[in-house]
């Protein structure tokens, strides 16, 4: 049966959460019998699998996987290799749909022939019971694009979202992640033309590492300045977890970019500015390595040993590189005096940065 839209969810110890996500999923303007989710468990040990069970067996347009633990990358890739939609939809179970989720990019991805559609999406973060809402609006205007250049310039947006993007003579709001699968629809066809798949060696940011290629390849990226998708800032997500690992992680994604950028058909200034976003990334990285590593309560490690691994760190690549050569005015406030500290090798200034953000000893 023809479906306008496959919508992939990785599932992964969200039990508390898929309830109130499907019946976002459940609440949408499209019709059941045009479009199917595809619920791809993976590996979980609370209950979740039992859930993504009960609704695959409530309805016929649900679909449950289960497959060993391997990361939202393959979970997400397992989802591609079963659809058949038209397009394709990547979200999360512990996020939220507006009602028009996918009724609204379905026709704007369908009425432009589009490769690649954006759209914006909420920020949402709960102090106890009081939540906190921001509005990630990536641009003042609509667009459809297939010029090179503007494709470009989202691309350098990927990899560090202060590279704002331009298109004609509009830019993109700073600071707004376009890294992230869930706040776009993706061509099937386009999907399967380019052999677009999430890297499965990649245990962190493989969602940037997917979209710098997705739309390096597309022919066609239109933008709809339309909020359907609720980002729920969860503490104890991957991205907030402490991760001993985490710098040996993000090595491997800056390895791989610039490798795509390496392989790019453009020319001495083009690959500076892919570079200076690249560079930024690798800072901004290293900044959160603090939180999420150096720094975090759960490093066993003593404070002169964490100093001495900041030292070792700071002094070889990509990292020394990427302080030395990065353009301060690229970067975020924040940035300017980490990368400061670490071309002056000042540890303790880094403690302080963090302590004064965080408030903590």
């Amino acid at each position: 049966m023809h479906k306008k839209v496959s919508l992939i969810v990785p599932v992964y110890n969200v039990s508390d959460y898929l309830d109130r996500f499907m019946d976002s999923v459940l609440a949408q303007s499209m019709s059941g019998s045009e479009f199917e989710v595809i619920l791809v468990d993976d590996g979980s040990t609370d209950d979740s699998g039992n859930k993504i069970d009960y609704y695959a067996d409530a309805y016929d347009f649900i679909t449950a996987y289960h497959q060993e633990n391997k990361g939202p990358a393959a979970a997400r890739n397992r989802g591609i290799d079963e659809a058949v939609g038209e397009y394709v939809a990547f979200v999360d179970p512990d996020d939220l749909l507006e009602h028009r989720y996918l009724e609204t990019a379905y026709n704007h991805a369908f009425i432009n022939d589009a490769d690649i559609v954006i759209f914006d999406a909420y920020r949402d973060r709960y102090e106890g019971d009081h939540l906190k809402r921001e509005m990630w609006g990536h641009a003042d205007y609509g667009f459809c694009t297939s010029f090179t250049e503007y494709k470009q310039s989202m691309q350098r947006q990927i990899i560090y979202p202060y590279m704002a993007a331009r298109v004609a003579d509009m830019s993109f709001h700073s600071n707004v992640p376009l890294a992230a699968p869930w706040d776009k629809l993706y061509k099937r066809s386009f999907l399967e033309a380019n052999n677009l798949r999430f890297c499965e060696d990649l245990r962190v940011l493989d969602d940037m590492c997917f979209n710098f290629r997705a739309f390096g390849a597309a022919g066609r990226v239109t933008y709809i300045p339309a909020f359907q998708y609720h980002y729920t800032v969860i503490n104890t997500s991957v991205t907030n977890s402490y991760r001993s690992d985490r710098l040996v992680q993000d090595i491997k994604v800056f390895q791989y970019l610039k490798d795509e950028i390496d392989a790019m058909d453009i020319d001495r200034a083009e690959t500076a500015r892919f570079m200076q976003a690249l560079y930024a990334r690798i800072i901004k990285s290293f900044a959160i390595s603090m939180r999420l590593y150096f720094f975090n309560p759960k490093n066993p490690k003593t404070e002169n040993e964490i100093n001495e691994e900041l030292k070792g760190y700071i002094d070889t690549m990509p990292y020394k590189q990427a302080f030395k050569g990065i353009h301060l005015y690229n970067l975020e406030p924040k940035l300017v005096g980490v990368t400061l500290a670490c071309r002056l090798k000042m540890v303790w200034a880094l403690r302080v940065m963090y302590r004064m953000q965080y408030g903590k000893k």
